[in-house]
């Protein structure tokens, strides 16, 4: 497999840093997770309105949120449906959407330590323009976003994908990021391998 992609814009959140939700209306800033709260910083980072399909990617997922469900049911044999659905890995796109009242459509991608390389792998099958989001709330919270431009533009930095190779180890978000940013010129994973077009 070979395709070029054109990445327009591209967004990070190192470990410790502030996700700005500011731009959110009150009521729904308070009841954003860490992670949710990640995700929606990341998205308008790189300008993910709508109508623009979404994949969301996450290794770990609401942790927190997921324990706290899984002591409650242990304490109390019942589990609060509102905190039960904000547990889920789709949460975050799906509330992202209904705020920005984005039809188009969103994936959310677990894959162990391959999440990063597999959401981008996903990404491949959106429609462009798409978004791609990565955010972890373990680790001090960080994440990754970009935008890829719609087919025959020549906005943004042109990539090229191709195969990657099964022998090595995925990459993962300090490698995504080192590319985007330009320090790499090249990225080799697993399922994927990305280089400068």
């Amino acid at each position: 497999m070979k395709r070029v992609l054109r990445i327009s814009s591209w967004a990070s959140l190192p470990p410790g840093a502030e996700a700005d939700v500011s731009f959110a209306p009150p009521l729904v800033r308070r009841r954003l997770s860490p992670l949710q709260k990640l995700f929606f910083s990341l998205a308008r980072s790189v300008g993910a309105e709508p109508p623009l399909p979404v994949v969301f990617a996450s290794r770990d997922g609401e942790d927190a949120l997921t324990r706290r469900i899984v002591a409650e049911f242990n304490e109390a044999g019942a589990v609060s449906p509102n905190r039960f659905s904000s547990s889920v890995y789709n949460a975050a796109p799906g509330l992202w959407s209904v705020m920005t009242k984005n039809r188009a459509p969103y994936t959310a991608i677990a894959a162990g330590d391959d999440s990063v390389e597999c959401g981008m792998l996903e990404l491949l099958f959106a429609e462009a323009p798409a978004a791609f989001v990565y955010a972890e709330e373990t680790g001090g919270g960080y994440g990754v976003a970009l935008r890829v431009a719609p087919a025959g533009t020549q906005e943004g930095r042109a990539v090229e994908v191709s195969d990657g190779d099964p022998a090595r180890h995925a990459f993962g978000f300090d490698a995504l990021c080192a590319f985007l940013s330009g320090a790499s010129s090249s990225l080799e994973g697993k399922w994927l391998s990305l280089r400068d077009a």
